[in-house]
């Protein structure tokens, strides 16, 4: 089954082949049966039904080891010098190939911290070291990690290209949705103009079911990663809309926060005007911090300064992620540092990265909370900012 285009595996081949000569690697192993790596559809754009071996090689001669049922769509990629198929059991044909190539050293997509850079199994590592023998592997396996990270997280020209459209999709249907939110709907009601949306243009939800709602919070019933409810808006409501699309595979995330006027307001009240503009001024520092070179946990400081300094609690959550293939597309992460450490924070910026950046205002017992989620392309100059910047709080009618 093909999970990928053409364009698109042919750049990441082309990237990963330059990663493993960058950090000396001759050879990188993906192991997979029934899409088991996450790291498939990214690199070779297949799902494999069987048991397969992937070679990915610094020299540019890649090598599928597949199953006869499966042979036809690693065929179809024209990523590899060569296809070999096995027939009712693929050890010794895995061993065969094995000793002709022999590696001096094995990337193996094992990572203690990322989970998209953990793809191979526990039983597909047991039947590597049965395979190969333990002390034979012990001697040349390697962690992909480093690797692996940096081909998610950099993107290539039709990488960027689908995120860019991903995110004019989510920024038209906020518009078209916010024509016809009304007070008296409920959460439901709001999440079901989005998923009018992404039927309309034949797109899918980021980070879920396909058809499923954004997240829709009422922010006096309480702000959580939540489905939307039957709780309906009443004026003086604060509404955060929390909303990840897909398309062609790769995703947006995007946030807005909106007001419901009561009876004779023309503006909110001063406290949720104060809160959103906050978060404004916290996501505007956090783009200028986005810079290549700085390490993750120096730009979420910066966010979150933003908002403890306005006297708020600090952020539950890290300043922002990366965006791609997934919602949480693993590699650096703009969030604080912890104890024990967390490497992802300690990562690096680097170009071509794009993020989604959140700095949020919350607050406990239905007092002011703020979210807006802007999404951000690092550059060797300024970040360009992807999505259509909300800048100014939405205000709903409470009348009908």
């Amino acid at each position: 089954m093909i999970t990928a285009t053409k364009e698109i595996t042919s750049e990441k081949l082309i990237q990963a082949t330059n990663l493993l000569n960058q950090y000396g690697l001759d050879t990188w192993l993906l192991l997979t049966r029934e899409g088991s790596d996450p790291a498939m559809p990214l690199v070779v754009g297949v799902r494999s039904v069987h048991k397969a071996a992937i070679f990915i090689r610094s020299n540019g001669e890649h090598i599928a080891l597949t199953s006869v049922s499966d042979r036809g769509s690693y065929e179809a990629t024209n990523l590899f010098k060569k296809v070999q198929v096995y027939e009712a059991s693929m050890e010794e044909a895995f061993l065969n190939l094995f000793d002709e190539i022999q590696p001096q050293n094995l990337a193996l997509n094992i990572s203690e911290s990322d989970h998209l850079c953990d793809g191979l199994t526990q039983g597909l590592y047991e039947w590597l070291e049965d395979v190969l023998g333990v002390e034979r592997l012990a001697k040349i396996e390697v962690s992909s990690e480093v690797i692996l990270k940096k081909l998610r997280s950099i993107k290539t020209p039709s990488e960027l290209e689908n995120i860019k459209q991903a995110i004019n999709h989510t920024t038209d249907i906020y518009d078209e949705a916010f024509v016809q939110i009304k007070c008296g709907m409920t959460e439901k009601e709001i999440g079901q103009l989005f998923v009018e949306g992404m039927k309309k243009r034949g797109v899918a939800n980021g980070h879920g079911d396909s058809n499923e709602p954004p997240l829709v919070c009422i922010v006096r019933k309480g702000l959580a990663h939540r489905k939307p409810g039957n709780h309906r808006t009443e004026p003086g409501d604060i509404v955060i809309i929390d909303f990840s699309l897909k398309y062609n595979n790769y995703c947006s995330d995007i946030a807005r926060t909106f007001y419901i006027l009561k009876d004779g307001e023309t503006q909110a009240p001063e406290d949720i005007q104060i809160a959103f503009d906050t978060a404004i001024a916290a996501i505007t520092a956090s783009i200028h911090a986005l810079q290549p070179g700085k390490a993750g946990y120096e730009v979420d400081a910066v966010g979150r300064s933003v908002i403890e300094e306005a006297g708020y609690p600090t952020i539950r959550h890290s300043v922002g992620h990366q965006i791609g293939r997934a919602t949480h597309d693993g590699g650096t992460i703009l969030g604080p540092k912890r104890v024990p450490p967390r490497p992802e924070v300690e990562g690096i910026i680097e170009v071509s990265e794009v993020y989604a950046i959140e700095p949020t205002v919350i607050q406990d017992n239905a007092l002011p909370c703020v979210l807006v989620e802007e999404n951000v392309l690092v550059t060797e100059g300024q970040p360009i900012i992807l999505s259509k910047r909300q800048t100014e709080l939405i205000l709903i009618s409470s009348e009908g």
